[in-house]
């Protein structure tokens, strides 16, 4: 029965070169290619037919092939390239300067594809690299001729800040990668779908966004002090609202207490007025009787004076 080849470990892996000799097992090997994958073989240096989107059976191993190769029937030199046709992305990192002097720093972000065609292009770079191809050893691979050619002549045009933001800025670098990538790539059977740069934020940026960090903090605290300050004035109205409800209730307490303590001081008074107008009517009752038995006793003495004038009268007359 045969056994399944699976050529791609990890979705960075691009290309692969694999050695078909080395697939020396007692079982043959098959592969099932995706349509967004294809293989190439080579063969003594001949490079045959590319296939993609199907199964591959005998790529390698197998007892029929392993007595070929004893009896020496079988080819030198058997090698099968591999490669991923699906569209992929690498971002290269830069730091270059405008044309004020200003440093940029940032990534640039290039998406390519592996035609099919393309695929023994990879050759070129297999001929003095490992056997494997990956986004990180493209990136390597174009990392100085991105910085030196395109990111320097680009940037170097760029007389204003706000000009990297911009959509013509974008516009022209998208040209210039396409015209000064175009051979680097096609000699490894890459081909440019787009690029644009990503610049990281400058200093000038960095300021002005530190600035608006300031004042909107600066609102920010405003803000809270303004609303601590409502809460300060809330409770101060508060507390004062209640010092003046136990006041008032003091107050009243106090107003009670003097009325309670002046109506008994009233009634004390009305008794005791009541009392010295009772003493004054008695010592008024004891005057007007002292004035009677006085006005008696002069109405007796009198009268009494009368009959002795009137007996001393009659005894004068008698004489």
């Amino acid at each position: 029965m045969a056994q399944a080849y699976k050529w791609r470990s990890e979705p960075n892996i691009i290309a692969r070169m694999v050695d078909g000799n080395e697939i020396k097992t007692w079982r043959s090997r098959h592969i099932t290619l995706k349509p967004n994958e294809a293989c190439v073989f080579i063969v003594d240096g001949q490079i045959g037919s590319i296939f993609s989107d199907q199964m591959i059976n005998q790529i390698g191993g197998g007892f029929a092939r392993h007595v070929a190769s004893v009896l020496g029937a079988t080819a030198t030199d058997r090698r099968i390239l591999f490669g991923m046709t699906g569209p992929f992305e690498i971002a290269i990192p830069f730091s270059t300067l405008t044309q004020k002097g200003l440093q940029v720093q940032g990534h640039v972000r290039l998406r390519l594809k592996l035609m099919k065609e393309d695929l023994p292009k990879m050759l070129n770079y297999f001929a003095n690299h490992g056997s494997t191809l990956t986004r990180i050893n493209i990136v390597r691979l174009l990392q100085e001729h991105v910085n030196q050619r395109l990111i320097a002549s680009v940037f170097a045009n760029c007389d204003r800040e706000s000009y990297i933001r911009s959509e013509p800025f974008q516009a022209m670098f998208s040209m210039n990668a396409e015209a000064l990538l175009r051979h680097p790539l096609s000699s490894i059977g890459l081909t440019l779908l787009s690029a644009y740069a990503v610049p990281e934020r400058t200093s000038s940026e960095h300021l002005a966004l530190h600035k608006v960090k300031v004042e909107q903090g600066t609102e920010h605290e405003q803000i809270n002090a303004t609303a601590r300050q409502k809460a300060i004035e809330l409770r101060e109205a508060t507390a004062l609202r209640t010092i003046a409800c136990e006041v008032e209730v003091a107050r009243a307490k106090i107003r009670g207490d003097q009325t309670l303590e002046v109506e008994k001081e009233l009634k004390h008074i009305r008794a005791l007025e009541a009392v010295l107008r009772s003493e004054d009517e008695r010592n008024t009752r004891l005057i007007a009787e002292h004035e009677r038995q006085k006005a008696t006793r002069m109405e007796q003495a009198m009268a009494m004076f009368e009959r002795v004038q009137s007996a001393k009268l009659k005894r004068q007359n008698t004489i």
